[in-house]
């Protein structure tokens, strides 16, 4: 059985009576409720107060709309209680119960203990009782004997009582339940009374937000790491497909995508559990040269600012265009494979693996070199060591700052600049070694501070200190030109040459015979001046002028054949001439210019000078890396001494004999 309608206990301030509650200015009563004046309420903690005041008054709100009553106190907007409300979107009222009235405390004995465990609290359901004093009938008997009534007595007895929602809440709230009480879960309990312990509210746990991240946009940005398929069909496992993307102008490379705040979760008291807070990051640390943050309505972006070479560095995470390659993860199977480029510029700050190639313009190298480099063009800069490995350049300079240690390193036309070079070969038009042990050397001029056991092959040869290293002995070979062999060239074009001239002498003699005689003179001198328009010619001299060319034709022919071999003389005679000019010049530039100069003797020291042939000097340079040593180190070269010493000092100058 139930209990009468329960009667409002709200009171006006001005004669609140003992028992009645004053409501907060943010609380209004109306005929058809309790509502909350959204305008009026400055806090969800003020309104958190009230009701605690009200709950611990005992007293509790009737016909409670629970999720309304929830998101009043604990959204961040407490508007949100509004939602399912189309008149309360229209006005800052929300209704949320109809009164509040009072909870007897005989009432407030029905509801028991919560147990709470891993943020969850159950209740245990069960028929409950509530006291009731009756009048029990007290009976006699009359004058005539008959059974009446002849008094009453005040008895205790327990009467079958039910639980309400609204009081449930109430209780709740007082034990500590201020939130996550699953409404449907105990009205369902309380409506069919069975028996048993129900799980009656959790505590929401937070939602984690999201940290910022980036989208890639452009296609271009990826690289292409299969295998580089070569024209015949095969893959070449050595080489990647697209290792250093290119990029256009104005590409959208990367769009920052925002965080996204979690949401706040609650502890069944109602107190805050706080998601942590996702990490962003300002896209402008990722904008590295060459690219710009741009900001519009679709969001925010990466922008190319320039056509160039898409370059990621791992250090800073920054993305930027460059117009030079510019790779940090060194040369290896694992990373980029073999590298043929295209590019200008090429600057690698890992390590080039044995057995790697790079091949470019302009290579900077900022770690070991263990592979081979190659540039086409430009300057070859290694900024560390090079072991093991090679380094070339067709047209161009190679500089070694650190250690070269059994490596080759050869440009056909320009410098090579080292600080110490061990057991290499080493090829270039000048080659300047602080440093130089045991080193096979081909160059037009060498300059080196300190030389060790090394076999040299220059023009001109500067040391400020020569000497041998263990058992390697120091050996320069000069080479000095073949003046006999010269000579002799020089000797048969200019023979050569007169006999051109005697034959054109004799061709010329035979075409000024052939030309001075009356009738040919008369014919030529008529036929240049018809050719030219300056006479017009009858029908009758037209047939004379055409009588004359058949007798003279045979002449004619002759002075044809004598012009086209005088010409044919006159080109070869130019032809011998430029040969004789080209050899007379590389003769006097082979009489001058080779030299030995060695400050300071250490030990024995072998200088020779190799003649050398216009012939047998392009062979020479043409020797490949590794047939020098073996060349300059064993016995087939050859050539007269210069100089054999283990001290003082050497300074030699070529001079050719008269």
């Amino acid at each position: 059985m139930t209990s009468a309608q329960p009667q409002s206990v709200i009171g006006n301030l001005a004669d609140l009576r003992d028992g009645q509650i004053a409501l907060p200015r943010f609380f209004i009563k109306r005929d058809n409720g309790l509502f909350i004046d959204l305008t009026r309420l400055e806090s969800t903690e003020d309104l958190k107060t009230a009701v605690d005041r009200i709950f611990s008054s005992d007293a509790y709100f009737l016909d409670l709309d629970y999720e309304r009553f929830i998101k009043l106190l604990f959204s961040a907007d407490p508007s949100e209680a509004s939602t399912a409300d189309k008149v309360a979107k229209e006005t800052p009222l929300i209704r949320f119960a109809s009164d509040i009235v009072a909870f007897p405390t005989a009432r407030r004995a029905l509801y028991k203990g919560i147990k709470i465990s891993n943020g969850a609290a159950e209740y245990f359901f069960e028929q409950v009782y509530l006291e009731s004093v009756i009048d029990e009938a007290i009976y006699g008997e009359d004058a005539d004997g008959a059974q009446v009534v002849v008094g009453f007595d005040k008895k205790i007895v327990s009467v079958r009582a039910a639980l309400t929602f609204d009081e449930f809440v109430a209780d709740m709230w007082l034990k500590g339940i201020h939130f996550g009480i699953d409404a449907a879960a105990v009205r369902a309990a309380i409506k069919t009374g069975t028996a048993g312990r129900i799980t009656i509210a959790r505590r929401r746990e937070a939602v984690l937000g999201k940290s910022a991240d980036i989208k890639e946009l452009a296609e271009e940005i990826h690289r292409d790491d299969a295998p580089r398929m070569l024209p015949d069909g095969r893959a070449d496992l050595r080489q990647f497909k697209n290792r250093f993307p290119q990029i256009n102008k104005n590409i959208r490379l990367i769009k920052k995508i925002p965080l996204v705040l979690g949401t706040t979760g609650y502890e069944l008291s109602g107190n805050l559990i706080e998601p942590p807070i996702p990490k962003d990051f300002e896209l402008a640390l990722l904008s590295g040269p060459g690219t710009a943050v741009e900001f519009n309505k679709d969001g925010e972006f990466i922008v190319s600012k320039q056509d160039g070479f898409l370059n990621f560095d791992t250090q800073t995470n920054q993305i930027s265009i460059t117009e030079k390659i510019i790779n940090r993860e060194g040369v290896s199977v694992k990373t980029t494979g073999d590298l043929v480029l295209t590019g200008d510029e090429y600057e690698e700050h890992g390590e080039v693996q044995e057995n790697r190639l790079v091949e470019g313009n302009n290579i900077v190298m900022h770690a070991d070199v263990f592979g081979t480099v190659a540039s086409r063009g430009g300057k070859v800069l290694l900024k560390r060591n090079l072991v093991g490995g090679t380094a070339t350049n067709r047209e161009g300079d190679i500089i070694v700052e650190g250690v070269a240690s059994s490596a080759v390193v050869q440009t056909k036309k320009g410098d090579i600049v080292m600080k110490r070079a061990e057991n290499c070969v080493l090829i270039g038009t000048r080659v300047s070694v602080e440093n130089a042990s045991n080193c096979d050397i081909l160059a037009d001029e060498v300059n080196i501070a300190n030389a060790e056991g090394c076999a040299i092959v220059a023009k001109v040869v500067k040391m400020t200190k020569a000497g041998p290293r263990k058992q390697s002995e120091m050996l320069v070979f000069l080479p000095v030109p073949d003046l006999a062999e010269f000579d002799r060239k020089i000797g048969a074009i200019k023979d050569k040459i007169e006999e051109v001239e005697l034959s054109m002498n004799k061709k010329s003699q035979a075409l000024e015979s052939a030309t001075s005689q009356d009738e040919v003179k008369k014919y030529l001198m008529v036929a240049g001046k018809l050719k030219k328009g300056e006479i017009t010619l009858t029908p009758e001299q037209r047939g004379n002028l055409q009588k004359l060319a058949a007798t003279v034709n045979p002449l004619l022919r002759l002075v044809a054949k004598a012009n086209a071999e005088i010409q044919q003389s006159v080109a070869e005679k130019g032809e011998l001439a430029d040969q004789l000019a080209r050899l007379t010049e590389h003769r006097k530039a082979a009489e001058s210019g080779a030299s030995c100069s060695i400050s300071n003797i250490t030990g024995e020291i072998l200088v020779r000078a190799l003649k050398i042939t216009p012939e047998n000097e392009a062979a020479f340079y043409r020797l490949p890396p590794k047939n020098l040593k073996a060349m300059l180190r064993g016995s087939s070269i050859s050539g007269e001494r210069i100089y054999a010493g283990h001290s003082g000092s050497l300074d030699w100058k070529f001079e050719a004999k008269p």
